[in-house]
């Protein structure tokens, strides 16, 4: 009981203090800097309750199990640019799949053919490289897309 209310007493002081000095926390120049000192006074008011009333069992508890969790985050920590790089890569890949992502001269060098080919050209041409890149001839999906994009594009 004398714990608690020793507690409760502190907690009022902070909070006369804070409320004296407001002005001061709430300037326009230092707004966040005071907000986080009315945080940081209310935690610390918090945490001094509870190891006034012997209650923090529970907070030394919650460090213990954050503990292994927290070496864990740092391990993934570690992989997040490989895992970025992944990502962008396959969003490139993606992009290839639709005609309309490639400009005309991207698609004329694709195809190995020139910007003002004529539609049997760019036919022989596509023919000759997805004979080449064809997946089920050992090539890649990516280059077969990004070849039909290409006939696509010139031949619209």
């Amino acid at each position: 009981m004398i714990p608690t209310i020793i507690a409760a007493i502190v907690l009022l002081l902070l909070i006369n203090i804070i409320n004296r000095m407001g002005d001061k926390f709430f300037s326009i120049k230092d707004c966040k800097i005071g907000k986080f000192k009315i945080i940081f006074f209310i935690i610390a008011a918090i945490v001094f309750y509870l190891i006034a009333t012997g209650k923090t069992h529970w907070i030394t508890g919650l460090f213990v199990v954050l503990i292994p969790i927290i070496k864990k985050i740092f391990i993934f920590l570690r992989y997040i640019p490989i895992l970025q790089r992944f990502n962008s890569y396959y969003k490139s890949r993606k992009g290839f799949s639709k005609s309309n992502k490639i400009s005309k001269r991207e698609a004329a060098e694709i195809l190995g053919v020139n910007e003002n080919a004529t539609k049997e050209e760019i036919i022989f041409a596509h023919k000759k490289a997805m004979q080449k890149h064809h997946p089920d001839k050992g090539g890649s999906k990516y280059m077969a897309a990004k070849i039909n994009s290409a006939k696509d594009k010139l031949l619209s």
